[in-house]
């Protein structure tokens, strides 16, 4: 909280019309350093329900306030086009296994022309034995004989091709088959994304998306809440580094605006939030207001340190944020400052009880 290094206004207006310069002496009261915090209400564990994909809200199966189990459906987008990419995935890999399967056209007929390669082969090597035992005896020509075996060779070599063309063939169907397959799990992965379920149990704290509405996906359709009511505090960056855990708040709800609520600091959040500018805090009920609903707005008051029976004076007779002006002395007195707050100024050197000061003239 800062200090008062001048006389507001208001005080400078009512001054001004008496006729006396007013007076004060120092006196002794009960004073208490705080840190101002405005907040919110929230529950200890709070999460977001977002969307997966892009789509509209078919269908909220949950209003505010409902509890709901860890895995419960909460909200179905309209998948009516995701279901169609599914079945025609699911189209795909049935295709695929069909294709890969021994019976099928394409390998059956590689097949089929092996078979003939290897029928081939069976006569021609029969007649390349004959030819052999023939060339011993010199009935048939070297020529012809050479021309039965490079026969035989293509036999041979055709039947390998052919093979090699099989193993490829397969290999390359049962990879359409994985990859169709993948595919496929793919789509039905997908279709769980138009159903929102909820991580944990908890409360329906807040839906903000209606039926019908268009949702983009990463938006934020609810949020689910569990655990006891907190409050969640923001507080300036001149302040932060007086806030320490453990400290005692004072609390005043903006629906009970009345009645302070004592409570205790139990997280600082370690870096300032760009979204509310400010430091983040929570503090803990000492005991749960009645009633209290989430999101009630709130202003606290975080008690930094308290000292009773200190001398005090009102902030406006400070001048520059160390000096008063006391009753018989030309000059301004400086004196040492401690707590402040809004209505007064702790004196910790300088004055005493018997000083009488007086409202400082402008220098």
């Amino acid at each position: 909280m800062k200090k008062l290094t001048y006389i507001t206004a208001f005080a400078a207006i009512v001054f001004s019309a008496c006729k006396d310069i007013p007076e004060t002496r120092p006196q002794r009261k009960n004073i208490i350093d705080a840190v101002f915090a405005s907040g919110v209400t929230t529950t200890i564990n709070e999460y977001k329900i977002t969307a997966f994909q892009d789509g509209y809200l078919k269908s909220s199966l949950v209003t505010e306030g409902d509890s709901v189990k860890a895995g419960q459906l909460l909200f179905k987008l309209d998948d009516a086009i995701q279901q169609s990419q599914t079945e025609n995935a699911l189209v795909n890999y049935e295709y695929a296994k069909n294709n890969a399967n021994s019976y099928a056209p394409q390998i059956a007929q590689l097949q089929e022309q092996i078979n003939q390669a290897v029928r081939k082969k069976q006569t021609d090597v029969a007649n390349l034995q004959r030819y052999e035992n023939l060339i011993k005896t010199n009935a048939v020509s070297k020529a012809d004989y050479d021309n039965i075996k490079l026969i035989y060779d293509n036999d041979v070599s055709a039947i390998a091709q052919l093979q090699k063309q099989l193993a490829n063939l397969k290999q390359s169907l049962e990879q359409g088959v994985v990859i169709s397959k993948i595919a496929y799990k793919v789509q039905q992965q997908n279709n769980h994304y138009y159903n929102l379920s909820s991580a944990g149990s908890g409360i329906v704290l807040n839906i903000y998306k209606h039926n019908g509405d268009l949702i983009k996906k990463g938006e934020t359709v609810a949020s689910i809440g569990s655990g006891a009511q907190i409050a969640k505090l923001y507080i300036d960056e001149d302040d932060i580094r007086k806030v320490q855990l453990n400290q005692q708040v004072m609390i005043a709800l903006n629906t009970d605006k009345n009645t302070l609520y004592p409570a205790v600091i139990t997280k600082i959040y370690p870096s300032f939030n760009e979204g509310s500018q400010s430091f983040i805090a929570e503090a803990s009920f000492i005991k749960i207001p009645a009633g209290l609903k989430d999101s009630t707005q709130l202003q606290a008051n975080i008690i930094i340190s308290e000292k009773k029976n200190a001398l005090v004076i009102p902030g406006v007779y400070i001048w520059d944020s160390d000096s008063v002006q006391v009753k018989g002395e030309k000059g301004l007195r400086v004196v040492k400052t401690g707590i402040t707050t809004m209505e007064w100024t702790e004196i910790t050197g300088g004055l005493s009880e018997n000083d009488i000061l007086q409202l400082p003239k402008k220098q």
